[in-house]
């Protein structure tokens, strides 16, 4: 139903008068006598007796008079209180980022976002790489920072942040450990362990350089999580072939990093959904990093 015509309504049965009603509206006498024959139709009932200078409500008239007043204030209370979500929700902001963010330039920028910017609400979690565009396009999610793949992003505005390299975690006393930088056929000799969501990273790198057969059969294990990949190196079961700020094994004796020769580095950063209309606090986060990018490329 539409609520204008309930407000036409209202009004006429106050005036009892289409002239006077017309003019309150600014509108035309015309016009409103369309409303009411048009609410008239809708409700399958006469609302007015027509006299030839006031017209009065009918029974079913004073009927919908009572309930048209309450049908406008629900709707009234419904309006403010849907402003005031609004309002609230403007200034909430929901990010999801791959494993490991803490460790990147990017979990810094946000933590910078959080202290200039308290009337913000920040949601921040942590999610599988896989479902990372996903929880952008499910609305789950405003913005989200994880690893930026050419020609799969196009939908997306992209604020690179971090730069990082695939390196390789070995145990310390490996017979390995004594290169600074490990070579393909290294790597190849041993079981190499991988992250899903690296995983597309490891092959498109090393595919170019050895068959794909060979690369299959070098791959041992494709995990979720780091920390049971690192315990699989750290019991002898492979070589890891991760990212190098997603690990940090400072205080683990037992493990080192070692490079690798290849050309594996990768961007990192935030990302969104193109649209025309963002929240507030989308678009101050948004605002306020490209500044600080901006700052430190001058």
């Amino acid at each position: 139903m539409d609520i204008h015509k309930l407000n036409v309504f209202l009004d006429l049965a106050k005036t009892e008068n289409y002239s006077e009603t017309a003019r309150r509206l600014y509108t035309t006498q015309g016009n409103i006598s369309k409303q009411i024959l048009a609410l008239e139709k809708e409700l399958k009932t006469k609302l007015f007796i027509r006299g030839h200078r006031r017209i009065s409500l009918t029974e079913s008239g004073r009927i919908t008079e009572m309930y048209a007043k309450k049908i406008i204030h629900e709707f009234d209370a419904l309006q403010q209180t849907l402003n005031q979500h609004n309002i609230e929700s403007d200034n909430v902001l929901t990010i999801h980022t791959m494993a490991a963010f803490s460790n990147y330039e990017g979990f810094a920028l946000m933590s910078a976002f959080h202290q200039n910017f308290p009337e913000v609400t920040l949601h921040f979690s942590e999610t599988k790489d896989l479902v990372l565009v996903d929880s952008l396009s499910d609305n789950q999610a405003d913005i989200i920072f994880g690893q930026y793949t050419p020609g799969l992003n196009n939908n997306l505005e992209t604020l690179l942040t971090d730069q990082d390299n695939l390196v390789a975690v070995l145990p310390a006393n490996h017979p390995l450990s004594a290169k600074n930088v490990l070579s393909i056929n290294d790597m190849l000799q041993e079981d190499i362990l991988v992250l899903s969501g690296e995983e597309s990273l490891v092959f498109n790198k090393l595919s170019m350089m050895v068959e794909g057969q060979q690369l299959k059969t070098a791959v041992a294990y494709r995990g979720k999580r780091i920390d049971i990949i690192l315990n699989m190196v750290s019991n002898g079961m492979g070589i890891a072939l991760v990212m190098d700020k997603r690990v940090d094994i400072s205080n683990d004796n037992q493990l080192i990093k070692r490079k690798v020769r290849l050309n594996t580095t990768s961007n990192f950063g935030f990302m969104r959904l193109k649209q025309e209309h963002e929240s507030n606090a989308s678009n101050l986060f948004w605002e306020y990093i490209t500044q600080v990018i901006n700052q430190h490329m001058n």
